[in-house]
C-alpha cells in the first residue's frame, strides 16, 4: 500500500484528489494539510511514502516545505502540484529535491500512474514541464556549442556545422558509435570526420583532442 499525504490550500481540490485515491486499491491518503507549515507537522505524524504538495500556499510555500521534508527524510517522494508550468518554478522545485512536477489539470488516471511511478523511484513531469526542461537543456547545449565554435574561430580553426557537431559530441567522450547514432550517420563516416579533425587541429589522437577542446571551452577567452 502506498501512503500519500495531500498538502493543498484549496479544499475542493484536495477533497477531489482524496476521493479519487480512495477508489484505488493500492494507494491511500493518510493525512491532509492546508499549508506548508501544517504539512511539516502532519508529515511527522504519518511519515507517508509520497507527498502531493501544492506550490502556492500561505505561511510556507510548497518548495520551502519540500526542502524541510527532504532535509531529514531524503527518501520520501514529493510531487509538486501547480496550475501552470513556469521554468523558474520547475528548476527551483527540482533543485529543492522534488521528485515530480505536475499540473493540476492532468487527468485522474495520469495522477494515479505518477504516484505509482514516483514511489518506484521514477521522476515524473507533466507534458508542459517536460517540454520546458527539454528546451532549457537544448538552449544550454546550443550555447556551449556556439561558445566552443567562437573560441575555435578565434584560434583560426574553422569548422563546418557537421564538424562542429562531431567535435562537440567527441568532447563529451562519446564513442564513434554513440556519435553516429546521435547524428544518424554511419560509424565509418564518423571515423573519416574524426581523422580529418586530427589533421585540422594538428593533434594526433582522440585523448589529446578531447583534452584540448575541454581546455579551450573552459578558458575565459
Amino acid at each position: 500500500m502506498i501512503n500519500v499525504m495531500l498538502v493543498e490550500d484549496q479544499r475542493l481540490f484536495s477533497e477531489g484528489v482524496e476521493a479519487l485515491i480512495s477508489n484505488t486499491a493500492d494507494i491511500q491518503v493518510v493525512g491532509i494539510a492546508s499549508n506548508g507549515k501544517e504539512a511539516i507537522d502532519t508529515f511527522k505524524k504519518y511519515l507517508p511514502d509520497v507527498v502531493l504538495m501544492d506550490i502556492h500556499m500561505p505561511e510556507l510555500d510548497g518548495i520551502k516545505a519540500t526542502i524541510k521534508i527532504k532535509e531529514n527524510h531524503p527518501d520520501i517522494k514529493v510531487i509538486l502540484l501547480t496550475t501552470y508550468a513556469d521554468e523558474d518554478l520547475i528548476v527551483t522545485g527540482i533543485n529543492a529535491g522534488a521528485d515530480g512536477f505536475l499540473l493540476k489539470s492532468l487527468r485522474a488516471t495520469s495522477l494515479i500512474r505518477c504516484i505509482r511511478e514516483v514511489y518506484e523511484n521514477e521522476i515524473v513531469l507533466s507534458g508542459p514541464a517536460a517540454r520546458i526542461l527539454a528546451e532549457k537543456i537544448r538552449a544550454q547545449t546550443y550555447s556551449k556549442k556556439q561558445i566552443l565554435d567562437r573560441k575555435l574561430q578565434n584560434r583560426n580553426i574553422i569548422l563546418s556545422k557537421r564538424e562542429l557537431d562531431i567535435t562537440y559530441l567527441l568532447m563529451q567522450n562519446n564513442t564513434n558509435k554513440q556519435i553516429a547514432e546521435n547524428l544518424f550517420l554511419s560509424e565509418g563516416t564518423i571515423k573519416n570526420y574524426i581523422s580529418e579533425l586530427y589533421h585540422k587541429f594538428g593533434i594526433p589522437n582522440r585523448k589529446k583532442l578531447v583534452q584540448y577542446l575541454q581546455k579551450v571551452l573552459n578558458r575565459k577567452n
